[in-house]
């Protein structure tokens, strides 16, 4: 199903389709999708689908609230060279992170029981999806970000309503933006954010790396 629409190794498919069965024998419920196809479109496809659309993906990246791993371990499957920091608040879910990427191989993953705030480090990309509204990411992972830094959230039917809440901010710190509709074969809106000297006619300077830990 997702050849249709990205690339795919079949050691990438092998631990894809591990990390399905990951979640679909966990103790701890971290999904209400427990349809294959279903699963694999809405979790792991809009994990990457934005970044065969853009170019946003970087070598270091912090997920915040990364909770089922997405899009955190799912990015870490496709791209093993990107250094991705899962960032979580709840003990019970960041076990689950650890196991999953213990079982996966994935060693380019590292977990982190904290919230945003208490990160040290800076990172090329931040990432948050369903966690809480534009400003408030924001808020929270200024002190992870540099100059360069891009953050992808993937945002849903209520986007323009939090951008409007999020403008004071934005024009605070000086952050353009770039809104990425998907319609099909999903309904998702990547919102872009950065340094508004980043955003050249839709191109995406790149920035250099970093690291954290808590």
């Amino acid at each position: 199903m997702l050849k249709n629409y990205v690339e795919i190794t079949s050691e990438q498919s092998a631990k894809l389709e591990k990390f399905y069965e990951i979640h679909m024998n966990a103790e701890l419920n971290l999904t209400a999708i427990k349809d294959k196809d279903e699963f694999y479109l809405k979790h792991y496809l809009d994990s990457i689908y934005i970044f065969s659309l853009k170019n946003v993906l970087r070598e270091t990246m912090a997920d915040i609230g990364s909770g089922g791993g997405f899009p955190g371990i799912v990015t870490a499957i496709f791209y093993p060279d990107v250094q991705i920091t899962l960032v979580e608040s709840i003990a019970k879910k960041c076990r689950f992170l650890e196991q999953a990427a213990s079982e996966l191989g994935l060693n380019n993953v590292k977990v982190l029981n904290c919230r945003a705030e208490a990160v040290q480090g800076k990172f090329d990309l931040i990432t948050a999806r369903g966690v809480a509204k534009v400003k408030e990411i924001i808020k929270w992972t200024k002190n992870l970000a540099r100059k360069d830094t891009l953050w992808l959230l993937y945002k849903g039917e209520r986007l323009e309503e939090e951008m409007q809440q999020a403008q004071d901010l934005l024009k605070k710190y000086k952050l353009g933006f770039e809104n990425v509709r998907v319609e099909k074969p999903f309904t998702r809106t990547y919102t872009i954010i950065g340094d508004s000297t980043s955003f050249t006619d839709g191109v995406l300077r790149r920035p250099s790396s970093g690291n954290g830990s808590c």
